[in-house]
């Protein structure tokens, strides 16, 4: 199992909970509360970038 797989998995039940409408707040704190979590800054915004390409 990839070490990420049970974080989707958790991350998508969360989203099919609460449904569309609230699913961008959902993520939006879930990433910045991540980020906190991080303690690095500079690196949670190199995240970000990243993860905004190819989308």
């Amino acid at each position: 199992m990839n070490p990420a797989e049970p974080l989707y998995e958790a991350l998508a039940a969360h989203l099919d909970q609460l449904g569309e409408a609230q699913a961008p707040l959902f993520l939006a704190k879930a990433a910045l509360a991540l980020a906190e979590a991080l303690g690095d800054g500079e690196r949670a915004l190199g995240i970000f970038r990243d993860c905004a390409k190819d989308l």
